[in-house]
């Protein structure tokens, strides 16, 4: 570790100062995220983005300008801004993906009820693993679905996914999150749905609401119309999302 490069870096008060500034902006969105609650998905969530960059920036700010700046022959300073900005974006993407999933499950559980009857007895009934999912229902009129699993697997309805579904329709949709459970790819279906939350334009599908389909999802469909024989209450399901959200939209 070059000692002279280290003191130069935090003796320089240009440097100095875009690490404290990046710093405040960490902690001031961390707190905005925490305390303004009433805001919509997509702005917590670019609060949380711009929180884990702020935090992130700072640490990489460092390795790549140690006083003489070793990595870069030269001191080509805008080589090396652009590749700082770059990696600081992709490691941000990875940790807020990661991360983004377990913040807002967690925000999701504290608002809904869990539910203990007729639909949480069919999930129990075609899980078949040892480590039975809890149903969560949502307060919203929304219809939605979805399923995450870390240490407790899960999957959330919303009221209105009952308001306008028949019941074999909610089966093929529970059957459906089974299926992604099953395949310990909820995770990342989550962090899908985040990121498409967050970035309207990126073409990542999730049940309902995409035109292009991943595997992960036709694996999922199949699962369900296998359960139940055919696809025809998996497609009335999704047709019938698709048209509750066009004409919302």
């Amino acid at each position: 570790m070059c000692t002279e490069c280290n003191l130069a870096f935090f003796m320089s008060p240009v440097k100095s100062g875009i690490v404290v500034f990046s710093f405040i902006v960490a902690i001031a969105a961390f707190v905005m995220f925490r305390r303004l609650k009433a805001l919509d998905t997509r702005k917590r969530l670019a609060l949380l983005y711009v929180h884990v960059f702020a935090f992130v920036f700072p640490f990489l700010f460092f390795a790549f300008f140690r006083g003489c700046q070793s990595y870069f022959s030269g001191c080509d300073q805008a080589k090396a801004i652009t590749t700082l900005l770059v990696l600081t974006g992709l490691v941000t993407t990875i940790i807020a993906l990661a991360a983004a999933p377990l913040v807002f499950v967690r925000r999701l559980t504290g608002k809904a009820r869990v539910d203990n009857g007729r639909w949480s007895r069919f999930v129990q009934r075609h899980y078949g693993l040892q480590k039975q999912p809890k149903l969560y229902i949502l307060d919203t009129a929304s219809p939605v679905a979805f399923s995450f699993s870390i240490f407790t697997p899960r999957i959330f309805l919303s009221a209105g996914l009952f308001d306008i579904l028949g019941g074999k329709e909610v089966e093929a949709v529970l059957l459906h999150e089974i299926a992604h459970l099953r395949s310990r790819a909820s995770i990342l279906k989550l962090s899908e749905h985040l990121a498409r939350v967050l970035s309207p334009v990126s073409a990542i599908s999730n049940f309902g609401g995409a035109s292009s389909v991943s595997d992960e999802e036709k694996l999922a469909d199949c699962y369900a119309a296998s359960a139940q024989g055919t696809f025809t209450h998996l497609n009335s399901a999704k047709d019938k999302i698709i048209a509750f959200n066009g004409e919302m939209g």
